[in-house]
């Protein structure tokens, strides 16, 4: 085997919220009575924090908005995104064929726990994952290879023997800050382009794909 463990991100690489965070953003905007965003312009802030993600789509957002937007978020989360999640397909079966094999694995979001939680347990990817790192794990978020770190550090391993896997820069970036080999997957949030413009040492189409890597 070329890695014996994998951390994966969340959000865009095992579920698919994509819809149920577009709209809960969008509802958010609305509540404060700001201008509604685009879905391609939510899409691009997905994977960083709430706060950093509010920042990155509104730049004239002020510190207290930021905090307020977050709080409107995370209220209205449960009932607009929680019942439009769902994993993507293929995963479960890719997963439990690389448990079957003795790879390791982790999550590493910047969802905060309670909702990583929760969504893991509702699509029933929870019971894979040995450690799932979110967003109060660390003080420095992704890009920042904070949390590659703690489960290098976790698992016993060295970077060689670690990759990481994401739908985004942001993950890809984290990993090789933590001097992981990186894989980007195409069915989450960016474009096979916009990944491929941070050199990854793999990027996949289907899930599938992951086990010939391994």
């Amino acid at each position: 085997m070329k890695f014996k463990c994998i951390v994966f991100d969340f959000d865009g690489t095992l579920a698919d919220t994509h819809v149920g965070i577009v709209r809960t953003f969008q509802e958010t905007f609305r509540q404060m009575g700001l201008p509604v965003l685009s879905e391609e312009e939510i899409s691009a802030t997905i994977g960083l924090t709430l706060k950093d993600g509010f920042h990155a789509a509104v730049k004239n957002l002020s510190e207290a908005q930021a905090d307020e937007a977050a709080a409107i978020y995370r209220k209205i989360f449960p009932g607009i995104a929680i019942p439009c999640i769902t994993v993507f397909p293929g995963i479960i079966e890719v997963l439990g064929k690389l448990k079957d094999r003795g790879i390791r694995m982790a999550v590493a979001t910047s969802r905060s726990h309670q909702s990583l939680g929760t969504i893991a347990a509702n699509i029933g990817v929870d019971s894979f994952f040995e450690v799932m790192y979110g967003a109060e794990d660390v003080v420095n978020h992704k890009p920042a290879p904070d949390m590659v770190m703690l489960a290098l550090d976790f698992f016993k391993m060295t970077p060689d023997e670690v990759l990481v896997v994401g739908d985004a820069n942001y993950d890809l970036l984290m990993g090789q800050g933590a001097g992981c080999r990186v894989c980007g997957v195409t069915w989450g949030n960016q474009s096979r382009e916009k990944l491929a413009s941070v050199n990854p040492d793999y990027i996949i189409d289907d899930i599938h794909q992951l086990l010939d890597i391994i």
